[in-house]
Order: structure tokens, then C-alpha cells, then sequence
């Protein structure tokens, strides 16, 4: 299941495409659906959840295709074939990626999502693509300055074992793997294609945490 930033223009471009594939589908009820998908009760709470967050740093959510499935069906709506929301979710034409795919080389590519992931403040994850194996790269130079005590503030190795941790798990599939690590910067390389997307998503997702974490008002 894949990772989604939850931001107007995601969910703008979510609701464009599904509509367009699900033309009978009426949009309040697509957007229900959608909301159910990403672990909101109700398009109601999903909008209050994200008026909460703020533009400024988004909260992710999980993408759960059999959720959007059933609540579609609770609406009264059979669908044959329902549209790959995961796939969506990993669309280089989503506004507000999370990560970007790229061939091995692909330098202007690169340096274009380094600037994009400066210009938004988030984490600098990417994955390249070779003949058989992908790698993913991470680091918290693409972050606000005020913000590169994070990880230690967060107590770097607990982030690290955090990280460590994610990588073996969706690595356990690519026998081939290797790593180097820290919880400011490192790379996963010789994965399996099919891993690296979630090898991408684990290590943003608690990336994006600490700074979320850091974020937040101390309370008075």
C-alpha cells in the first residue's frame, strides 16, 4: 500500500483521475471513498484532519484500496474494475510527491527534485532505477536549517534503529541488498524493483515524522 502526502493538490489530482475513470460515480461519493481509503470515517473528518495539519507540513496517510472499495459498495455502487489508487499515489504527475523515480544518471532529473524538495522543506528521498536493481537515497539536506538538529533531537539512534529497522524488513525479499545509514543521510542499494517503493515510503515516513514531531507547539 502506498504513501500519500495528504494535500489539496494530492487530493485535487486523486479526484480528477477517479472521476474520470469512474464517471457514474458521483463526486461526493467518490470523495467519501477516497476519504475512507485514507483512514477517515468521513470526507468531513479527512477535511477537518487536514485543516488541522495545516499546508505547511501534511500529514501522511496509507492508502487502503479494499477500504475504498467497500465504502463504494456501501454507496450503493458496483464497480468491475476499480482504479489502482496506489498507483496513482506513485504517479510522477502527482503535485506533492513524497519521493521521485529516476534512471540511474539521470542528473538534471535529480538535481530538479533536489530543488523541489528544498523549495517545500521535506526530506530528499529518491529512487534510481538500473538493468535489475533499484536503489533509494535519502538525506536531510533539503530541510529548513533551523531544523538539522532533528534527528538528534529525536535521539539519532532511536531514528536509526528505526530506519535500520524499515530497511531490513522491505529489503528481505532483494537477497542482494546492502545499506549504509544514518538518520541524517545513507542509500539502499541492489534492491529488488518491486521493494524499492516501499523501501522509499518506510524511510520518508520516518523521516517526515521527526519533523513533523519537531514541528509541533510546545504546549503552554
Amino acid at each position: 500500500m502506498a504513501l500519500l502526502a495528504l494535500t489539496n493538490d494530492n487530493l485535487a489530482f486523486f479526484k480528477r483521475s477517479l472521476r474520470a475513470d469512474l464517471p457514474d460515480v458521483g463526486s461526493s461519493h467518490l470523495f467519501e471513498a477516497l476519504a475512507a481509503a485514507l483512514g477517515s470515517r468521513t470526507g468531513i473528518a479527512l477535511a477537518t484532519r487536514m485543516r488541522e495539519d495545516g499546508a505547511e507540513m501534511p500529514s501522511l496517510a496509507t492508502i487502503d484500496q479494499g477500504a475504498f472499495a467497500a465504502r463504494l459498495a456501501d454507496l450503493g455502487h458496483r464497480v468491475a474494475a476499480l482504479p489502482a489508487l496506489d498507483a496513482l499515489a506513485r504517479s510522477p504527475a502527482l503535485p506533492d510527491r513524497i519521493w521521485a523515480v529516476f534512471k540511474d544518471g539521470d542528473r538534471p532529473a535529480l538535481n530538479a527534485w533536489h530543488g523541489e524538495c528544498q523549495r517545500r522543506g521535506i526530506p530528499y528521498v529518491y529512487v534510481t532505477t538500473g538493468r535489475q536493481h533499484a536503489r533509494v537515497d535519502w538525506d536531510w539536506i533539503t530541510v529548513n536549517p533551523a531544523f538539522d538538529d532533528v534527528p538528534s533531537d529525536d535521539g539519532e539512534s532511536k531514528l536509526l534503529d528505526r530506519i535500520v529497522g524499515a530497511i531490513r524488513a522491505n529489503a528481505a525479499s532483494s537477497p542482494k541488498a546492502k545499506f549504509d545509514a544514518s538518520a541524517f543521510a545513507g542509500h539502499v542499494e541492489r534492491l529488488l524493483p518491486e521493494n524499492a517503493h516501499a523501501q522509499a515510503d518506510a524511510i520518508f515516513e520516518l523521516l517526515h515524522g521527526a519533523l513533523r514531531q519537531a514541528r509541533r507547539p510546545v504546549p503552554a
